[in-house]
């Protein structure tokens, strides 16, 4: 093998060694990457880079797997090396055409936004009811020792007081009702 047909044989096999198998797995695990848009750059750069390592990595296992059952012998033609790898790329290049990899629109991205629990759709407005009647409970509170220091009327107090008991009525209330709602 010398020339041309030595030079596109080593092509060949380091094409097939060091990056075709990993990353054509990258195209499966990952595929709703694309070098197109705003991000093309760094996407091209994460798959190409990820391509050579996931291809490194998978040429170590295949060998060693062959070098531990006296199958490989360290040679860069050896046809049981290369028919694997060849083997391996096929498969992935299925996996990622099921995938979807391969489409010209991609597949959507996973979604790593956990979806509400139920009874969760609205604990935000909840809890804005919650600290607001805390903010008022704190104020009447001052407003009672307030009434106590300066001598008020006990009428005035008695209002404030029933007001704070009416208002932590109100909130058990609701605390009760969240409580059935999550265990029910």
């Amino acid at each position: 093998m010398d020339g041309v047909g030595g030079a596109l044989f080593a092509v060949g096999a380091i094409v097939l060694f060091f990056f075709l198998p990993g990353y054509l797995l990258v195209k499966a695990l990952w595929p709703e990457k694309r070098w197109r848009g705003p991000q093309g750059a760094i996407t091209a750069v994460e798959m190409l880079t990820g391509g050579f390592v996931a291809s490194l990595g998978i040429f170590l296992i295949v060998g060693f797997v062959l070098g531990n059952t006296g199958q490989f012998y360290a040679s860069p033609s050896s046809p049981t090396l290369e028919g694997i790898l060849a083997v391996l790329a096929v498969i992935f290049l299925a996996l990622g055409w099921v995938q979807g990899a391969y489409r010209k629109d991609p597949p959507p991205a996973p979604s790593f936004v956990e979806p509400p629990l139920p009874g969760e759709e609205d604990l935000e407005p909840m809890l804005g009811r919650f600290q607001e009647w805390a903010r008022e409970e704190r104020r009447l509170q001052r407003e009672i020792h307030r009434a106590r220091r300066e001598g008020a009327p006990s009428a005035d107090r008695a209002r404030l007081e029933e007001q704070l008991q009416e208002l932590r009525a109100v909130r058990r209330k609701a605390e009760r009702t969240r409580e059935e709602e999550l265990s029910g």
